[in-house]
This record gives C-alpha cells, sequence and structure tokens, in this order.
C-alpha cells in the first residue's frame, strides 16, 4: 500500500465529510465540493492496488457496484412507489438519508426563490420553473405576490389559503392541489398563498399584504414544524433567521443537497456511519433507594398556546369562518389538541377539521413525507363537503 497516497486520498474525503460548512460559506471554492471526495476515494482505492491494474480494476469496481445498489434502490423505490423487496427499517434509512442529503427545497432555490428582508425568503413573482425531486418534477409558475397561483386568483378571491409546503403543494402540479379542487368544484376564485416552511406568524404576516374584502372562508393548513417559529415571535417580533448572505449560504447547502456526484451513496452512507459512531449514549441515571416516585405530568397543549394567538391577530383582519386543519407528521392529528383547547377557549367560528383519517401511505409519496396527488383530491373534495354543508360561500 501507497501510505502517502492513502493519506492523501483520506484527507481528501475528510474535508467535505466534516467541513461542509467551510464550503458552502466561500463561493469561490464551492465548487470543490463536488470534487474532493471522488477524487479521495479514487486515490484510496489506488493506493490499495500495489500499482497493479487488474486490482485496480477489481476495486475500483466494487465500489462501482455499491455506489449502483444504494443509488438503484433509491431510484427503485422512487420510481414505482413500492419499497419491496427491501426491508421497512431500509425503506425509512432512505427517508432519513433522502431528507438529510438529498431533498431539494423551493425556498432556498434561487431560480424560484428570493431572500426577503421580512418574511425571510419567497417566490420570485411572476416566474415558471420547475422543481424536482426523486419522485417528481413539476412546475412552479408564480403571480405578482410572489406566490404559487395566478394573478386572477388575487382579485376578489372567495376563499384564502394559508400554509406551507404541504398547503402550496409540494410534488403536484397546480391544478392538481386541494385549493383547485375546490376552486373547480365551486367556479370561484381561490387564492392558496402557501409558502415552504411557512409558520403561522409568516403567514399571518403575508396575509397582511392582501385584500380580504371579498374572502368568505379562510383555510389554515398547519404542521407540527410551525411551533418553533409561533413561539419564537409570541410575544415580540423576532428578527428573520438569516441575511441575505445566509440565503446565499442557504441556496449553496441546498445545492449539495439536491446535486449528485460520483460515489455521492457512498458518501452519505460512510457520512451515516461516522455519525452514528460519534452519538454517545447517556449514562443510565440509577435513582436512590429512597426516591419517591413521580407523579405523571399533563401534557401542555404547546401547539395550541403557541397557535390561537395568531387566530387572533387574524381576527383583527378578517371575521368571516376560519377551517383550520393540520399535515406533518403521518397520523398524528394535532387538530385534535385544537380542538381540545377551544373547548376551554372558545373562539368563534373556527372550525377544525381532522383529515388524518383520510390518508393512509397511499396517499403520500413514499419517500418524501409530503402528500401526492391523490391526497391533495382527498382533501379538496372532503374540504368542498364542508363547505357545502356550511354553506359559507352563500353567505
Amino acid at each position: 500500500m501507497n501510505l502517502i497516497a492513502f493519506l492523501t486520498g483520506l484527507l481528501l474525503m475528510c474535508m467535505p465529510l466534516f467541513r461542509q460548512d467551510f464550503f458552502v460559506r466561500h463561493s469561490t471554492i464551492f465548487p470543490l465540493y463536488f470534487l474532493m471526495f471522488p477524487i479521495g476515494l479514487t486515490i484510496m482505492i489506488w493506493s490499495f492496488s500495489g500499482g497493479k491494474r487488474k486490482r485496480l480494476a477489481i476495486l475500483f469496481g466494487l465500489f462501482v457496484l455499491i455506489e449502483a445498489g444504494l443509488v438503484g434502490s433509491v431510484w427503485y423505490i422512487a420510481e414505482f412507489q413500492k419499497y419491496t423487496p427491501f426491508s421497512e427499517d431500509y425503506l425509512n434509512w432512505v427517508r432519513q438519508q433522502y431528507a438529510s442529503s438529498f431533498k431539494n427545497t423551493t425556498n432556498f432555490n434561487s431560480q424560484l426563490s428570493q431572500y426577503d428582508s421580512s418574511l425571510t425568503y419567497r417566490f420570485r413573482p411572476n416566474i415558471t420553473g420547475r422543481f424536482k425531486n426523486a419522485e417528481f418534477d413539476v412546475e412552479i409558475k408564480t403571480n405578482s405576490l410572489g406566490v404559487r397561483d395566478d394573478d386572477a386568483a388575487l382579485h376578489n378571491p372567495s376563499i384564502v389559503i394559508l400554509g406551507d409546503s404541504h398547503g402550496m403543494g409540494w410534488g403536484v402540479e397546480q391544478a392538481e392541489r386541494f385549493s383547485e379542487v375546490i376552486e373547480k368544484k365551486f367556479n370561484i376564485n381561490v387564492l392558496n398563498t402557501a409558502i415552504t416552511s411557512y409558520g403561522s406568524y409568516r403567514e399571518t404576516k403575508l396575509l397582511n399584504e392582501l385584500d380580504m374584502d371579498s374572502c368568505k372562508l379562510l383555510i389554515i393548513q398547519y404542521c407540527d414544524n410551525d411551533l418553533e417559529e409561533n413561539k419564537a415571535n409570541l410575544v415580540k417580533a423576532q428578527k428573520p433567521s438569516i441575511d441575505a448572505h445566509g440565503f446565499d449560504v442557504a441556496e449553496r447547502q441546498n445545492k449539495i443537497a439536491n446535486t449528485y456526484f460520483p460515489f455521492k451513496g457512498i458518501f452519505i452512507t460512510l457520512r451515516w456511519y461516522i455519525g452514528e459512531a460519534l452519538k454517545k449514549s447517556p449514562a443510565p441515571v440509577i435513582a436512590p433507594a429512597n426516591a419517591k416516585p413521580v407523579a405523571n405530568t399533563v401534557k401542555q397543549p404547546e401547539h395550541a398556546e403557541a397557535f390561537f394567538p395568531y387566530l387572533s391577530r387574524i381576527r383583527t383582519r378578517y371575521k368571516g369562518p376560519i377551517v383550520v386543519f393540520d399535515l406533518g407528521v403521518y397520523n398524528l392529528p394535532l387538530v385534535k389538541e385544537f380542538q381540545a383547547y377551544q373547548q376551554l377557549h372558545p373562539m368563534p367560528d373556527v372550525h377544525f377539521v381532522n383529515v388524518h383519517p383520510l390518508l393512509d401511505r397511499r396517499y403520500y409519496f413514499t419517500i418524501d413525507d409530503h402528500i401526492n396527488a391523490r391526497g391533495h383530491a382527498k382533501i379538496g373534495n372532503a374540504l368542498a363537503v364542508l363547505i357545502q354543508q356550511k354553506k359559507w360561500l352563500a353567505q
């Protein structure tokens, strides 16, 4: 083995493995990130070959086969929307790696979004682009407000929708979203203002930019990850979490996630193993023999406590009916917490809808955690029935 070549290759591999932050913060050296690991791995393979071509070809071919197996399995699951013959544990691992290392987002994709000093980011106004991930390739078309809808929807909308990526229609065409299902059902203007990762705080700020005079119904799609933003801005509005430079850094991080480079599958797997190895198990806590048992604590309704004040803020501009449903964690209806909280803290004309019983795994992407077109259709039809029963549009 050539020790110098081995150490050189190891160094090149370790730089992107352990110092990704260094590359994303410096635009001039950022392109080198995609070269370091494959070049380093190739040098390491060569160092083990002893200069013999046949051994080099065998070793290199072995790594190519491993890479093909890793990437090919992900392609298979994404393409056919099933994970058999792979185990569910492997599927969960793929989902984890996809979310952390392969997932392209709209909010930090400069072709689709831009920095906003008030809202951190929003869609670029009046653009048409593509949004791609392993399981989909859809069109993103925005209006002059910088939301995924047309300009016609800005004029006298009967229904306005607030939400995040689920409401925006992550992975589905615009015409397939639940908002468009409702729009076609009643032949009305429905304005969908949902933007990826927005919490209730930013959704409420965006709502302030709208003319709500024609609005007869406000629909809010909540997600469990709204909590952090909602709590942080509850008492006093915080400065945006990133500035213009931070947006550029986040965009480069997103570029790493959605760009394939040679041996990226091996790179991701190796980084995961290193991360698992570095995790420290906490030492077991042994209670003293005379310790008194701890009484069961009642779970605080933290989502409701951080969400209801934003409903009150909305009420200063909009007095009509509000429908709230949640999407996020599969089969974990946070809306039940809202319903229980409303019993103690009534808020007139606010209706909480549990959509989770409507949705099983068929209505979600297999790898991605968002609902697919069938899921949007299911929710859109259910909301349309409720709207018709309540006769909200007739008011």
